[in-house]
């Protein structure tokens, strides 16, 4: 890059993540509100163009003038003082008129506001054939999930990752390397983290995270404001942040905001959640709840009255949900004392034989069976059957 480059036409660069200053801007939906200030741009743009079309028209009528006049006193060999004086006074009154306009027209274009669409041009194009033309599409066939799963604790390291000793420039190369974190997904993510840390309590770990998951927002906006891929915006958001002042001061006063949110986000959200649990525990009755009557199993038996007078060890293996365990217990019981065992199950709906098969024990399919095998379900699961 040249030494002598001008970079302050970027100084009056119009951002979607610039601090905004529209009075309804906290109220209207985001991609409303980019419309809204892209038109008030664009009218902005318009009006400015009209007045230095104006002020162009007065530099040309005055210039001719200017040129009438000097032809006229070039002309004339008799013209008194009191004449010449007259023209000179005009004369000096057109170039002041001209002087003025022009100045007018610099002050405009010094203080004349771009977008990001207005600060680009295409400087060259090409055309692809054949197999040059299959786009590389990296990562972007991944769904949310897919994404994740597969940068889930790369992800993890970058919330907890600190930049606080050069703050956004360690950022900034940081993604250099890690272009495949500049995703949508990726802000989404952090966005969520950030949310479950202020939820547990931990308010240090979601500032230190909001830092990245800010700037991941901040570089998504950025993009499509310039039409372009993340991993693309990524430098130029950067580089500007460090050599805009304003513009860091007011990045920093939306992160400070954008913190402020998520923790009143956080405590609803937990609100919300405990809410829903309190709500659950009450729709959920426990079979204690129930009437006794209301709870007797096919067999006429109370399912908590068999449950509790079951062996110990029994009622563990029953409660884990493991069938081996279960049979385990069972076959290791003397025959008599296993059918009593299920027979009771059975009769009180904690366990759904296979019909004709009630007081068989469960025992391991490469034993001989005395009866035929059953198939039963899983242990615990309490299924209401009408009496034979």
């Amino acid at each position: 890059m040249p030494s002598g480059f001008d970079y302050s036409k970027w100084d009056k660069l119009e951002l979607s993540d610039d601090e905004d200053d529209h009075p309804g801007a906290k109220f209207i939906e985001e991609n409303t509100l980019r419309r809204i200030k892209r038109e008030s741009h664009e009218r902005q743009e318009a009006e400015r163009a009209a007045k230095v079309a104006e002020l162009e028209k007065t530099i040309e009528a005055e210039t001719e003038k200017l040129n009438e006049l000097t032809r006229s006193s070039t002309s004339s060999t008799t013209a008194g003082d009191a004449e010449k004086r007259d023209a000179d006074a005009e004369k000096v009154r057109i170039l002041g008129a001209i002087a003025s306009a022009r100045a007018e027209i610099e002050k405009e274009e010094r203080e004349r506001k771009f977008n990001a669409d207005e600060m680009c041009y295409v400087a060259s194009e090409r055309s692809l054939v054949g197999a040059q033309c299959k786009p590389d599409a990296g990562d972007s066939d991944l769904d949310y999930e897919g994404y994740v799963k597969k940068y889930g604790g790369e992800l993890e390291a970058l919330a907890r990752a600190s930049f606080s000793e050069r703050g956004l420039e360690d950022m900034a190369e940081f993604f250099k390397t890690r272009a495949h974190l500049l995703t949508e997904h990726s802000m989404g993510w952090m966005l969520l983290k950030c949310l479950r840390m202020e939820m547990q309590g931990d308010t240090n770990g979601m500032k230190r995270a909001a830092k990245t998951g800010y700037a991941l927002k901040s570089i998504l906006d950025f993009a499509e404001a310039g039409a372009k891929p993340m991993k693309d915006a990524a430098r130029p958001f950067f580089n500007r942040l460090a050599e805009e002042p304003r513009v860091f001061a007011e990045y920093t006063a939306a992160y400070e905001d954008y913190c402020a949110k998520l923790r009143e986000r956080a405590v609803a959200k937990k609100r919300e959640e405990e809410e829903e649990a309190l709500k659950a525990s009450k729709e959920e009755k426990s079979l204690e709840e129930i009437p006794r009557e209301q709870r007797l199993g096919p067999g006429g038996l109370d399912p908590v009255e068999v449950f509790e007078s079951l062996p110990e060890a029994m009622r563990d293996a029953f409660e884990s949900g493991s069938v081996d365990a279960l049979r385990d217990y069972v076959n290791a019981l003397p025959m008599e004392e296993a059918r009593t065992h299920m027979r009771r199950m059975v009769d009180s709906g904690l366990w759904v034989a296979t019909p004709g098969q009630e007081g068989t024990a469960l025992r391991d399919p490469e034993d001989p069976p005395e009866d035929p095998p059953q198939d039963p379900p899983a242990p615990g699961e309490d299924r209401e059957r009408e009496p034979e």
